[in-house]
């Protein structure tokens, strides 16, 4: 069954005006460099290409449809920038002993902000540290092969490989917890399905989708017949596992690609995306006979469930998705008085 937008996605236009921030800080600091201390540039064309290498990724990334989803292209192609212009301006301004290799910091932490991901940022941390051997290679009277060079390195790279690693742990906590808060805001606390409100957010969403593409859907509303008669009877515990049990019921009734929530009371609506009226009603007599074929132990006695179903399709029956639930209703409604017995 298919949930609300993932919570982990809120975060990442977060993470990408984060790393657009690192990016024009790299700038500016490339450019104080030749303001302030031209003298430290030994190579000037070098030193340009790198930071104009930078400013047309940022650009580049940027209007290019194709790197901008999913945004974590856009992140990586943001930071490989950020690694190559440092590496070409350390390597114009005095490679291993260039004031920018500390800014590999900078990189290590745009990697954290974006993907949360230890893993990731050691495996960027390694990078970085053959970048810095690479450096040293090309830095005179500098022995790579030396324990000097090695402890040199990592007293530089190793606390911004720290601080990355801290900021990683924290924004995958962050990640969870938004997508708890998520969970929470955009579900139903008794049967797990979503609620009306996140319903209605996807049910337009696929509205738009089957108009510009021209397919259809069917909305299922589902509700449980005598539930009052349950509550009354034998209690609202027995009334609330019979609910639990009939959303069990329509989660393996429907496909993954379908959207299940709890109207309220007794009621459920089911979204099938792509599906004709034919398919909608196989899917709903599915539901009808999952329901019935469970049965709620509740105080040594056996609960067997039922329910009335009706169903709206888009196109055939109304273009619009709030006249398409109400039709839903209607039909349930119908079903319901034609399954009751007459007094």
């Amino acid at each position: 069954m298919r949930s609300a937008q993932p919570a982990a996605a809120q975060t990442q236009g977060f993470a990408a005006r984060a790393l657009l921030c690192l990016q024009l800080l790299t700038l500016a600091i490339g450019a104080l460099q030749f303001a302030f201390v031209p003298a430290s540039v030994s190579q000037p064309m070098l030193a340009v290409a790198a930071l104009g290498l930078l400013t047309f990724s940022i650009l580049f990334a940027r209007i290019v449809p194709a790197l901008q989803r999913p945004l974590a292209r856009q992140h990586g192609v943001d930071i490989t920038s950020l690694i190559v212009c440092i590496t070409l301006f350390a390597i114009a301004t005095g490679a291993a002993h260039s004031f920018i290799v500390p800014l590999y910091l900078i990189p290590l932490v745009g990697a954290a902000l974006a993907f949360g991901r230890w893993w990731i940022v050691l495996l960027l941390a390694a990078a970085i540290a053959a970048l810095g051997f690479l450096l040293g290679a090309l830095t005179p009277q500098v022995d790579i092969d030396t324990p000097e060079f090695g402890v040199r390195l990592l007293s530089v790279l190793a606390p911004g490989a720290a601080v990355a690693l801290v900021i990683a742990a924290l924004i995958g906590q962050m990640h969870s917890a938004v997508q708890r808060i998520s969970d929470l805001a955009s579900t139903d606390a008794l049967t797990g399905l979503l609620n009306l409100r996140s319903f209605e957010e996807i049910l337009q969403q696929e509205h738009r989708k089957a108009e510009r593409f021209g397919r259809p859907y069917t909305v299922v509303v589902v509700d449980v017949d005598n539930l009052a008669l349950i509550n009354e009877t034998m209690g609202h515990d027995a009334g609330s596992q019979v609910l639990g049990a009939v959303a069990a019921a329509i989660t393996r009734s429907i496909r993954t690609s379908d959207v299940a929530a709890r109207l309220g009371g007794d009621e459920f609506v089911v979204l099938l995306t792509e599906a004709d009226t034919a398919m909608g009603a196989a899917i709903s007599t599915r539901i009808r006979n999952n329901v019935y074929a469970g049965t709620v132990s509740v105080a040594n006695r056996l609960i067997r469930a039922n329910v009335n179903v009706g169903t709206a399709n888009f196109p055939e029956d109304h273009l619009y998705p709030k006249e398409l639930m109400i039709l839903a209703e209607q039909n349930m409604q119908q079903d319901r008085a034609l399954r009751r017995a007459p007094e």
